[in-house]
């Protein structure tokens, strides 16, 4: 019976380990919340908020100029249709990806993008050692379409992973498993007494 036992464990436990979720991070900063979910080589980047939510310095931002995201790994390539990328520069306070070398790909638009509280992104990266776990993103916010400095504090930060409602359930699907097992076993004892 312990053999059976171990067996639907080892079951669960592999069933569990098949089902690989999307890389899921979040954050949200000044009202703003960056979303970024990766899968493979491809990263879909979701801005939320950012045209009526934003407070502090992004209180009264309306466009949206220049983007990087880093510390990914060796990025030799990336693209994102309609923006043009930068994989040799990084995001600079005066509008646009004109900075020192960057670990990372940086994407802008000659005329800035007006904001909606829902954007979507879907950059597909080339490179070695690609790792989407923790991506450094910069933002650059512009209150005017034409302005040449980026509004307020440019958004530093590194988009912190969370964990995805499939792990749950599959984590509640191993423990249900292992309360089945454990019942049976409490349940025969029982009636071996």
């Amino acid at each position: 019976m312990k053999l059976r036992n171990f067996a639907l464990a080892s079951v669960a436990a592999a069933a569990m380990a098949f089902v690989m979720p999307a890389t899921a991070n979040t954050l949200t900063f000044q009202g703003v919340t960056f979303e970024s979910v990766a899968s493979g080589n491809t990263l879909q980047l979701t801005i939320s908020n950012a045209l009526t939510g934003g407070t502090g310095n992004w209180a009264n931002v309306n466009y949206l100029k220049a983007f990087e995201i880093k510390d990914i790994g060796n990025v030799t390539g990336a693209t994102l249709a309609g923006w043009t990328t930068n994989v040799n520069n990084g995001l600079a306070s005066a509008a646009g990806c004109t900075t020192g070398g960057t670990p990372g790909a940086c994407f802008y638009q000659p005329t800035a993008v007006a904001l909606s509280d829902s954007m979507s992104f879907t950059i597909n990266f080339t490179g070695t050692n690609l790792n989407f776990d923790a991506p450094h993103l910069k933002v650059q916010f512009l209150t005017g379409q034409y302005d040449v400095k980026a509004t307020g504090d440019l958004l530093s930060q590194t988009i912190p992973a969370i964990p995805e409602p499939e792990i749950y359930a599959m984590m509640t699907i191993g423990l249900g498993l292992m309360g089945w097992v454990a019942r049976r076993k409490k349940l025969k004892e029982r009636a071996a007494a």
